[in-house]
């Protein structure tokens, strides 16, 4: 049961990284490297408390990552645009200064 949890979390922080780094080779190599790091540095963890924990962490990666990673790809003429998602969430913050 616990062993489902862990692989369909793994699974899931794999189908965030690809949406949220659509595009981006580096972020998705990167992050890809760190998702498979941390869960093989704890395989061998048999604790169902900490197993848990570390699960509640990765959920809270997860959330944190769709809701607050926002890419900006290079238009010319120093702009940028903004890649937001449905996910985004968005919070009202003051104008930039001109």
């Amino acid at each position: 049961m616990m062993r489902s949890k862990v692989l369909r979390c793994f699974k899931t922080l794999h189908r965030t990284r690809l949406d949220v780094f659509e595009g981006d080779q580096l972020a998705l190599t990167e992050a890809r490297k760190r998702i498979n790091a941390e869960f093989q540095k704890n395989k061998h963890e048999k604790d169902p408390e900490k197993i848990k924990s570390m699960l509640k962490v990765a959920e809270d990666v997860n959330k944190l990552l769709r809701k607050t990673v926002v890419q900006g790809v290079f238009k010319g003429d120093n702009r940028i645009e903004l890649k937001i998602t449905k996910d985004t969430v968005l919070l009202d913050s003051p104008p930039l200064p001109k």
